[in-house]
């Protein structure tokens, strides 16, 4: 039995117009999905600051993990997200993308990036 690769075939069947689209992924926003592969789903929620008895003992508080963009900060959620759950993701990570200025076209672009360069399943005993 013979293995085909269908990765690239949509993208050759398509019109060359349309292999291109006008909102592909910049460079800042490629450097975005990248970085939140190492991100934890930790880093989705807001920090709280430290008490004095908890910098007393801990030491300061840690740097935030979001960005000062909230448009890329929105990217960055996306992404963690993408990163974590595949192809299912909750609607309200479409729709905070959304709302931060994010073209359908460049939610999927985002998306199918991750899903290429995602391992195809996990381990349950990891």
């Amino acid at each position: 039995m013979a293995f085909i690769d269908f990765t690239d075939a949509a993208l050759q069947a398509l019109p060359i117009s349309l292999s291109h689209p006008v909102d592909a992924l910049t460079l800042m926003e490629r450097r975005i999905v990248a970085l939140a592969r190492n991100d934890g789903m930790q880093s989705l929620k807001t920090q709280r600051k430290r008490g004095w008895l908890a910098r007393l003992i801990l030491g300061p508080t840690p740097p935030s993990p979001m960005l000062a963009n909230e448009r890329l900060e929105a990217l960055r959620r996306l992404s963690v997200r993408a990163w974590h759950h595949g192809y299912t993701l909750p609607v309200s990570a479409l729709k905070e993308a959304r709302d931060a200025g994010y073209s359908e076209a460049k939610i999927g672009a985002v998306i199918d990036t991750i899903g290429r360069n995602r391992p195809p399943f996990r381990s349950i005993a990891a």
